[in-house]
């Protein structure tokens, strides 16, 4: 019974999927459980969410989708702020429709990639802890 659970960790991709579990486990806990304390839980959901179109237009001009995704994500927490500073809105509802506006916005823009691309942007949607 032990050989059945240990043979899959022989594999190089298993032992990296593993080592990312467990830090991105321990890195979304502490930065979780500070987002709770703060009253900010729809926050990290948001930003997450938020990156999308950024990743996207990284992809189409060739650049580095990460670096995409992270100014993505800074926008979306400043236009959060601008919203919330600005206006009568609350903070959860100002962060409820940036969240609705760049996700819809990223998904427009990874049909209208995927048209002309054999590459499945889907893929960063729903993640693969083995790739």
């Amino acid at each position: 019974m032990l050989e059945m659970l240990m043979e899959p960790l022989q594999y190089g991709f298993m032992q990296r999927a593993i080592i990312t579990a467990i830090l991105v486990g321990i890195v979304c806990a502490s930065v979780g459980s500070y987002l709770m304390v703060q009253r900010l839980a729809l926050l990290g959901d948001a930003i997450s969410h938020s990156v999308l179109p950024g990743l996207a237009i990284a992809f189409i001009i060739g650049a580095d989708i990460f670096v995409g995704a992270f100014i993505a994500g800074i926008v979306s927490t400043v236009v959060i702020t601008w919203i919330r500073t600005r206006s009568q809105i609350k903070e959860d509802a100002a962060m409820g429709i940036v969240f609705s506006a760049f996700f819809a916005l990223g998904i427009t823009l990874i049909t209208i990639v995927q048209q002309d691309n054999k590459i499945d942007l889907n893929h960063f949607l729903f993640g693969n802890i083995l790739s």
